[in-house]
């Protein structure tokens, strides 16, 4: 193996660390959420008062939850896609249609979530945004927080994808940290 096939494995393997650590920190975010829910079904069918804020709890949760776990799961391979023409390819072309998709769809996507997502998140900030449907009226900016995160992680994640394309390409093999996954 050359040193620069050396040099991309170890990065990959830097760079997908960021996806996997910020999972597992980014799972532990089930637990509030099923409390939250747990609570609210014990108060409302049980002794008949429900909550104000389990359900607002829950879907800031489990937006963030989701958000933040993207770069994870595409660091995993668990997104969606069609392998009906893709699984028949070979690995070198299989690198050069995940690369060109990267390029064209997936970075210009992430740079537009992370500028939007900053912006929607700034302002609730700097104006103490609240959530106006709810009654306790929680502040928007920790939920919108979400948003250019989630964006940074993807293309942190994206950028290791890029460079695993680059690797099939040149020598027709995923690195090893592709196909251990």
């Amino acid at each position: 193996m050359s040193d620069s096939s050396a040099d991309i494995e170890q990065w990959v393997e830097r760079i997908d660390r960021v996806a996997v650590i910020s999972g597992q920190i980014i799972s532990w975010m089930i637990i509030p959420m099923v409390l939250s829910l747990t609570y609210e079904v014990i108060s409302r069918y049980l002794f008949n008062a429900p909550t104000l804020w389990a359900y607002d709890m829950t879907f800031m949760l489990y937006g963030s939850f989701f958000m933040l776990g993207a770069a994870f799961t595409l660091q995993r391979r668990g997104h969606i896609r069609t392998d009906s023409l893709y699984e028949s390819w070979s690995i070198r072309t299989k690198g050069w249609v995940d690369g060109l998709c990267y390029l064209v769809f997936f970075f210009p996507f992430v740079y537009i979530f992370v500028f939007t997502g900053f912006e929607y998140f700034w302002k609730a900030f700097t104006t103490g945004e609240k959530f106006v449907s709810s009654p306790w009226m929680p502040l928007t900016w920790p939920f919108k927080l979400a948003m250019p995160l989630s964006g940074i992680l993807l293309a942190v994640q994206g950028v290791s994808e890029l460079m695993k394309c680059v690797y099939a390409i040149q020598h027709d093999r995923w690195p090893s940290s592709k196909e251990a996954v």
